[in-house]
């Protein structure tokens, strides 16, 4: 009797314990294994450790970016976009009263630009060639600031040698003498002279 009460415990206790399923000997890439099954719990802790390709990881291990470096001006090369600014026409075939070429102003400019830059120089044939293209430029920065609004500007200086000889020197320009004019202005001081003209021709 104690017998049959053992066995019946241990039938009882056998069928309170859950029965493991069953593992598939499929493989997940369709092929038949042949081995020893393995439990649920462990096969899903396996899976978790076997490495996993990914075309988001490189060689190197590190996440590689699907979007493309831009910068903020949103260009690859970082170059600046610039729109060109477009200004209606005005219709006038004439300047202003007031934006008309003032030549004795200009004249009393260019004077003051000769004298300050030859005065105490003496004449070189390099440098005087080098001085001539250097105060055409500074000439003509200068008449822009006076404010001549679509004055196309043209300045000419030329620089020589002062040996008490004569010189002429003259110019001839095809334009509107209502609204186009010239100034000019000479400096002679030691062993060299020069001479500054400065043509302004309207353009609308």
């Amino acid at each position: 009797m104690a017998s049959l009460t053992v066995e019946a415990l241990k039938q009882h206790q056998n069928d309170d314990i859950p029965k493991s399923r069953k593992l598939s000997t499929a493989h997940r890439d369709g092929s038949d294994g042949i081995g020893p099954s393995i439990s649920g719990p462990s096969l899903r802790r396996y899976s978790r450790l076997e490495p996993r390709p990914s075309v988001q990881y490189g060689a190197s291990g590190r996440r590689m970016s699907q979007v493309s470096r831009t910068s903020i001006s949103g260009t690859s090369l970082g170059a600046k976009l610039v729109i060109p600014v477009k200004i209606q026409n005005t219709y006038r075939l004439e300047p202003q009263q007031t934006e008309k070429f003032n030549a004795e102003s200009v004249q009393k400019m260019m004077t003051g630009v000769l004298s300050s830059y030859l005065d105490g120089e003496v004449y070189d044939q390099k440098l005087c060639a080098k001085h001539s293209q250097e105060l055409s430029d500074v000439i003509k920065k200068r008449v822009k600031e006076l404010g001549f609004p679509r004055y196309k500007l043209v300045c000419n200086v030329m620089i020589g040698q002062n040996s008490n000889q004569g010189l002429h020197y003259s110019s001839r320009c095809l334009w509107n003498k209502e609204t186009d004019n010239y100034a000019e202005a000479t400096y002679s001081k030691g062993s060299l002279f020069a001479v500054a003209t400065m043509f302004a021709t309207y353009f609308e």
